[in-house]
């Protein structure tokens, strides 16, 4: 998040505080929202502080919208630029990311059965990989899980230029061998 962002984000968090006080506040002494509202009609009703109190509302709405969306985006790597060149700039989408990261485990030829996979940014412009995958039965999990990490690594800056902090795989299950009955 650049500084500005963060900046609203901090202003809008003290608001909140600051009006859950006055709520919990108001458990107590019910008088104190009379005492609160009683200015408003005035408020609203001058020719000047009418805009005033408009821009305030405004700017606390745009504030919430703001910190919502990126509440929600926060994490999520949505382009890495690899360089800028006189004719434009190269940038590679996480889902690009993700697919070449989902490529090198399925072709690491560890018995993964399915996987899932996610970047988010670390520092330095760096990026890490979570993946998640379901086994077959056979598998040794941590020798081919080992070897999962370091294809992937290898693959995403081979093929993209950008350095993978850390790889983290998650066996989230294991296939279940069922019991094969011949008849004669």
């Amino acid at each position: 998040m650049n500084g500005f962002i963060r900046v609203l984000m901090f202003i809008y968090s003290v608001f909140i505080a600051i009006m859950s006080v006055v709520l919990l506040y108001g458990l107590y002494d019910q008088d104190i929202f009379s005492d609160i509202i009683s200015p408003l009609p005035s408020v609203a009703t001058g020719p000047i502080s009418k805009y005033i109190y408009f821009a305030v509302l405004m700017l606390l709405f745009v504030s919430a919208i703001v910190s919502i969306s990126n509440s929600v985006t926060y994490g999520r790597l949505s382009r890495t630029r690899l360089r800028k060149t006189e004719i434009g700039t190269v940038d590679i989408g996480a889902g690009a990311i993700e697919s070449i990261a989902l490529n090198a485990a399925k072709s690491a030829q560890v018995g993964i059965k399915s996987a899932r996979c996610h970047v988010a940014p670390a520092k330095n412009g760096a990026i890490k990989v979570n993946l998640s995958c379901e086994l077959y039965s056979n598998v040794e999990i941590p020798a081919s899980m080992a070897k999962v990490q370091e294809k992937v690594k290898k693959d995403i800056e081979r093929y993209t230029g950008v350095i993978v902090e850390s790889v983290l795989v998650k066996v989230a299950k294991v296939e279940a061998t069922t019991a094969r009955v011949e008849s004669r």
